[in-house]
């Protein structure tokens, strides 16, 4: 992760960038905030709900930008590398379902 701006840890604006691994999946998680991402590289799924179902997946590739809105449940995945940016306002923190 690389952050372009800002301090994710302060209430502040941010942007930070992500780069993932040849397959990557981040668990059912929701944030405090909206959530505001951009597609730079590569395809991102993101899917809604409290377990990760690969048939409920919408995915967003180069260009594309959608929001999680805040408290929304949601997982990502990837099925090869990809450059996902994030723009909040923070502090910014994922809070996974499995900690709830």
């Amino acid at each position: 992760m690389a952050v372009l701006e800002g301090d994710p840890k302060r209430e502040m604006l941010f942007t930070v960038r992500f780069r993932t691994g040849s397959k990557f999946e981040m668990k059912p998680h929701w944030h405090p905030r909206n959530e505001r991402v951009t597609i730079l590289k590569g395809k991102i799924g993101v899917g809604f709900g409290d377990e990760i179902d690969s048939k409920n997946v919408t995915w967003f590739g180069p260009g594309d930008y959608y929001v999680n809105a805040k408290d929304a449940h949601h997982f990502v995945l990837a099925d090869g590398p990809a450059v996902p940016q994030i723009t909040g306002i923070g502090p910014w923190k994922a809070n996974f379902l499995e900690d709830d």
